[in-house]
C-alpha cells in the first residue's frame, strides 16, 4: 500500500524514474541526483521503511547506473557516501539496474560498503536479466548487508518477459 517514486527524466510521451513499493510505510525519502550528464539522467532513491512490529527499519535504495564506466564510477562513489549515512547495525537493501554486465562493481560492493548480492549468494552467479527475451547480460542485482537471506529468484515467465526489457529479481529477506 505505500509507494515512492524518483521522476529522473521527462520526455514528450512520459517519464522514468526509479521506485520502492512497500507493505510498511516509509519514514523518509530522498531522490538523489547522480547524472554526469544531463543526456543520462540517472539517480539513487533513498527510502527508510519502518517495520513497525520489528521495532526497526530498513534502508532500501533503488539505483539506475549509466551505461558507461567513467559515469558508474562516480555513481558508486555517491552511493558509497550515501550509504555512509546509514547505520553499520541498520539492515539495507540496493536493488536496481547496475550496467555492470562484466561485473567490475562486485568487488566495490563487496569489499568496500560490505554489501552481498543475493542471486551470487543463492546461485553464485549474477542473474542474467538482460534483454527479457532472451537475457545475456547481467546487469541487475540485489545487494544486502543486515539481513538473512531467504530466496532470490529471476522472475522469467509470462508476464514478466513482456513487462519490461530487463527481467525482475525477487528475494526474500528475515531479520
Amino acid at each position: 500500500p505505500y509507494h515512492i517514486y524518483g521522476k529522473n527524466a521527462l520526455y514528450k510521451a512520459g517519464h522514468h524514474g526509479n521506485a520502492i513499493l512497500s507493505k510498511f510505510p516509509f519514514i523518509r525519502w530522498n531522490n538523489i541526483d547522480v547524472s554526469r550528464y544531463r543526456r543520462t539522467s540517472r539517480s539513487l532513491l533513498h527510502s527508510s521503511i519502518e517495520v513497525s512490529t520489528l521495532q526497526t527499519k530498513i534502508n532500501v535504495i533503488c539505483i539506475h547506473f549509466a551505461l558507461f564506466r567513467n559515469e558508474r564510477e562516480t555513481q558508486l562513489a555517491k552511493l558509497k557516501s550515501e550509504i555512509g549515512l546509514v547505520a553499520d547495525n541498520d539492515p539495507l537493501i540496493i536493488a536496481g539496474d547496475f550496467n555492470d554486465w562484466q561485473e567490475e562493481a562486485k568487488l566495490y560492493m563487496e569489499n568496500e560498503m560490505n554489501l552481498q548480492e543475493a542471486f551470487m549468494v543463492q546461485f553464485g552467479n549474477h542473474a542474467k536479466t538482460f534483454p527479457s527475451w532472451k537475457p545475456k547480460l547481467p546487469v541487475d542485482r540485489i545487494y544486502f548487508r543486515g539481513l538473512k537471506l531467504l530466496n532470490c529468484q529471476r522472475l522469467s515467465a509470462k508476464p514478466w518477459q513482456k513487462l519490461s526489457d530487463h527481467l525482475p529479481l525477487y528475494a526474500e529477506f528475515t531479520l
